[in-house]
C-alpha cells in the first residue's frame, strides 16, 4: 500500500470514529437500552408549524391514527401565554367545526379529541364507571355540554372526567348533563375520577383576571369537575383526512391527520440481536402508533400469550409495574373488541415458548410487570393465568408509540433459561408476522502484546511490528457494528468487506 494510500486511510478512519462517536453519543435510547436497531424513536412533541401542536403527528406512521386514540391538541404561543392576563380563546378548528381550548398552568392552551363512536365502543369495553382500561369517563351530548360552564356545541357531544347527572356511558345515547350530582349537589372539584384514557393532563389556569378557569369557562367547580375533557367528532367515514387548523393572526397553521386502520408497513417488532447466549434478557421492541391511547402518559398493553387462548387487557398495570386494573373487575379481555376498535391484524401477541419441545424462555418480574408463580412454577398475575404466558409491553415515552417488554434497568418480561440448548427458539408473532429468538453459544480471543520498544539515551522510540492499517480500520469498523447495524450498512455500502 503507498503512503499516500495509508495516510488517507488513517484520515478516513479519523473522520469516522468523529461520526461515530456524534451518532452514538447523539441518539436518545429506547428505555436507556438499546433495544431498536437501527434507532427510531422519534422526538417527543414534533411538530410542523410555530404554535400548533397536534401529538398524532408523527412522520414515522405517516400522521394515522385509528380506532379510540385520543389527539392532544396545544397552542403554545408567546403572545398569549401569561397566566395573570386575560386572553380571548385561540381558534382552532377540526375539519372546520371549533375545538375549544383551555389555558393550563404551563401557559399553553390544551384540548383533547377522539372520534365519538370508537370512544363509546371502548368505554362500553369497561363496566359502568370502573375508572380502569379503556373507560373514557361519562358522555353528555353537545347540546347539553354547556353544562360543564363551556359551550360544546360544534362537537357531537363530549366524554366528562368525573360523574355528571344524566350522564351516559358506553354505547348508549348521549346523556342529557345538568351541572349537579345526585340528590341535586353540586358537582364538585375532587370527585371520583373515571377517565383513564388520560392520566397526566395539566391543571387548568385558576388565575387569569375575570376568574373564569381555563380563561373559558362560566361555571368553574362543573368545569373543574369535567376536565380533561375529550370533545367528540365523527370520523366513521374513515379513510377520513382530519384537519387541524389554528386561525392565528398573520397566517393559519394546520396538521393533517389520516383516522384509518393503520397500514401493515407502519407496524413492526424489533429486538436488538436475534441470536442469545444463556441467561440473555429477551429485549424487544414494538412499533404501533394504534397502542399510543393516552397522550399524556406511557399506555402500558398485556397480553395471554397462548396460541389457544390468547388475549389482551389495556392498563392492566400502571407505567411502574404495579398492578392497575389486573385482578380487578376492570381486567376486562379484549380480543373480542378489536375489529370494532379498527384493529386489523394488528392487536394480538402470541408466542410458542418451545418449538422444539424443551423450555427456552421463563417469565420473570420486572419494572412494567409483576405477578407470581402458580402451583406448577409458572409465572402468572392476578387475572392472567400461568398457562396463558402473560407479557406486558410499555410505551417507552409518552405518545411515540413505541413499547419495549423491558424496564429502564433493562430487565425483560422473559430470560432465555441458564440451561438453554443451543439452537433451540422462542417464537413471538404480531400483526401477522413471526419473529424468533435463537439460543447461541459465542465465544471469542482477545489477545494483548505490549508493542516492541527500542529504548535511546536521549528520547523514547515506539515501534509497532507489522503495522496494517487495514487491520486496525477493521477492528474500529467491528466495535462500532456491535454498536449500531446503521454502521454495518454504511460501511459495507462504501465497499468494504467486514467479517464478524
Amino acid at each position: 500500500m503507498q503512503r499516500s494510500d495509508i495516510s488517507n486511510r488513517i484520515l478516513f478512519v479519523a473522520v469516522a470514529l468523529v461520526c461515530v462517536t456524534f451518532f452514538v453519543y447523539s441518539t436518545p435510547q429506547a428505555n436507556g437500552m438499546e433495544g431498536l436497531v437501527p434507532k427510531l424513536e422519534p422526538t417527543q412533541h414534533i411538530s410542523s408549524n410555530p404554535n400548533l401542536y397536534v401529538s398524532a403527528e408523527n412522520s414515522l406512521f405517516k400522521n394515522y391514527f385509528a380506532g379510540p386514540q385520543v389527539i392532544e391538541v396545544i397552542v403554545s404561543d408567546p403572545d398569549i401565554n401569561r397566566l395573570d392576563q386575560a386572553y380571548g380563546e385561540p381558534v382552532v378548528t377540526i375539519n372546520g367545526k371549533r375545538l375549544r381550548m383551555a389555558q393550563t398552568t404551563d401557559g399553553n392552551w390544551h384540548a383533547y379529541f377522539a372520534d365519538m363512536n370508537q370512544a363509546q365502543y371502548a368505554d362500553a369495553t369497561q363496566t359502568s364507571n370502573s375508572g380502569k382500561g379503556l373507560d373514557f369517563g361519562q358522555f353528555c351530548s353537545s347540546e347539553s355540554a354547556i353544562a360543564t360552564g363551556v359551550d360544546f356545541s360544534e362537537t357531537k357531544g363530549i366524554a366528562v372526567s368525573r360523574h355528571f347527572s344524566g350522564a351516559s356511558n358506553g354505547t348508549q345515547s348521549l346523556g342529557t348533563c345538568s351541572p349537579s350530582n345526585i340528590a341535586g349537589v353540586t358537582n364538585i372539584s375532587g370527585g371520583t375520577l373515571l377517565n383513564h384514557v388520560i392520566k397526566q393532563n395539566t391543571t387548568l389556569n385558576g388565575q387569569p383576571p375575570g376568574g373564569k378557569l381555563g380563561q373559558i369557562a362560566s361555571n368553574n367547580i362543573a368545569f373543574s369537575n369535567a376536565w380533561p375533557i375529550i370533545q367528540l367528532y365523527d370520523f366513521s367515514g374513515f379513510p377520513e383526512t382530519v384537519t387541524i387548523q389554528y386561525q392565528k393572526a398573520g397566517g393559519v397553521q394546520s396538521v393533517d391527520l389520516v383516522f384509518d386502520r393503520i397500514p401493515g408497513n407502519l407496524i413492526k417488532g424489533l429486538t436488538n440481536r436475534i441470536y442469545l447466549p444463556q441467561g440473555a434478557e429477551v429485549q424487544a421492541d414494538l412499533l404501533d402508533p394504534q397502542l399510543n391511547i393516552d397522550p399524556t402518559e406511557e399506555d402500558s398493553w398485556t397480553w395471554g400469550t397462548s396460541t389457544t387462548n390468547s388475549t389482551v387487557y389495556y392498563g392492566a398495570f400502571s407505567r411502574n409495574g404495579v398492578a392497575d386494573a389486573d385482578g380487578t373487575i376492570g381486567m376486562q379481555d379484549l380480543s373480542g373488541n378489536l375489529t370494532s376498535l379498527m384493529f386489523n391484524h394488528n392487536g394480538i401477541l402470541t408466542t410458542n415458548p418451545r418449538p422444539q419441545g424443551v423450555k427456552v424462555v421463563e417469565a420473570q418480574n420486572n419494572g412494567i410487570q409483576t405477578g407470581f408463580l402458580d402451583s406448577s412454577g409458572r409465572h402468572r398475575t392476578q387475572s392472567i393465568s400461568g398457562a396463558s404466558g402473560p407479557i406486558t409491553l410499555l410505551e417507552i415515552q409518552p405518545n411515540v408509540g413505541i413499547f419495549s417488554d423491558y424496564d429502564t434497568k433493562g430487565i425483560a418480561d422473559l430470560k432465555i433459561i441458564n440451561n438453554a440448548m443451543r439452537d433451540t427458539s422462542f417464537l413471538a408473532k404480531y400483526n401477522d408476522i413471526s419473529y424468533s429468538i435463537v439460543v447461541k453459544y459465542h465465544t471469542a480471543t482477545l489477545t494483548m502484546e505490549i508493542p516492541h520498544v527500542s529504548v535511546q539515551t536521549q528520547n523514547i522510540q515506539a515501534k509497532i511490528i507489522n503495522y496494517n492499517p487495514d487491520t486496525v480500520f477493521i477492528s474500529f469498523l467491528k466495535l462500532s457494528i456491535v454498536k449500531s447495524l446503521f454502521l454495518y450498512q454504511f460501511f459495507t455500502t462504501l465497499g468494504f468487506n467486514v467479517m464478524m
